[in-house]
């Protein structure tokens, strides 16, 4: 369980980098709720916690606000989650 919690620690530092000033404030926002409303919330079990970061990221990357340069970056975190998701379940 450790390393998964090392991922998860990983894959929140890399959702961090959504909150560049070129993102929309909408979005930021968004990213920031998926991080510390579910992905780190460590109250919810973990395959809730993972499905629905994934679930928010998805609903990011669909924002037609969202610049184009952060598309891979969330289809990246998007592949780790279902990644970790796989292997919880």
């Amino acid at each position: 369980m450790n390393d998964v919690n090392t991922r998860i620690q990983q894959i929140a530092t890399v959702l961090e980098q959504l909150q560049d000033s070129q993102v929309p404030r909408n979005i930021r926002k968004s990213a920031k709720e998926a991080t510390t409303e579910w992905l780190l919330n460590e109250d919810k079990d973990m395959d809730v916690r993972l499905g629905m970061t994934a679930s928010k990221l998805d609903e990011i990357f669909n924002d037609a606000n969202l610049p184009i340069h952060f598309g891979p970056l969330c289809l990246q975190i998007q592949t780790a989650l279902e990644a970790l998701l796989r292997e919880v379940q």
